[in-house]
């Protein structure tokens, strides 16, 4: 029994000799969030890096990475950026601009050593209509007083060529001369668009 030295190569043996070693890097700030095509991210991305131990680390630089091609984001430096951890363990990226595509995606925070990074789920929307194309039902004929083969189509798109859903397009046909009526008995009728964007006139 008593007190005494563990030495190890001569030195002794104490906390000050062990470096903390990062063994987890998790998403804390920043997702789920979305926001239309070519504009900012509200939420600053932050990523919380902890060794075995479930302590902060502070000084450890985390890298975020947003995919190369597709829908994505950018940070000024690009698609990567880096930042260091504060004193929480805490790393914040600068800001993140969506690209023009649509859709859904996942930039990734890495930390040297630790084998599974953390996921922000982003999402691009698709900005507001700047056009509209007949993509269905357009140069047919049809005898007269009697339905047309295919329904009127129309496909409502973005200014990144994206289509634009939950949209009200009106079908106006002519109010004299040659004409026909939707269904219900109108020469005009209103449709919402489809998650593809487009729209159908009932024959």
């Amino acid at each position: 029994s008593g007190s005494g030295n563990v030495t190890l190569n001569g030195a002794a043996l104490s906390s000050s000799n062990v470096t903390p070693v990062p063994s987890s890097v998790a998403a804390t700030a920043g997702t789920p969030q979305s926001t239309v095509i070519n504009t900012p991210f509200t939420t600053l991305l932050q990523a919380t890096v902890k060794d075995a131990g479930n302590n902060p680390l502070s000084g450890v630089t985390v890298t975020f990475t947003s995919p190369g091609s597709g829908a994505s984001a950018a940070f000024p430096t690009g698609i990567t950026a880096t930042a260091v951890t504060n004193g929480s363990g805490i790393a914040t990226a600068t800001s993140l601009t969506a690209n023009s595509i649509a859709a859904g995606y996942t930039v990734t925070a890495n930390v040297t050593g630790v084998a599974t990074p953390a996921n922000f789920i982003l999402t691009n929307n698709p900005g507001v209509p700047v056009s509209i194309t007949a993509t269905g039902g357009n140069a047919q004929s049809a005898n007269t007083s009697t339905a047309f083969a295919a329904s009127l189509q129309a496909t409502v798109k973005d200014a990144g060529n994206n289509p634009v859903p939950v949209v009200m397009v009106t079908f106006t046909a002519p109010a004299t001369g040659a004409s026909g009526t939707f269904a219900g008995g109108g020469t005009t009728i209103s449709v919402a668009t489809l998650a593809n964007g487009t729209a159908s006139a009932p024959f």
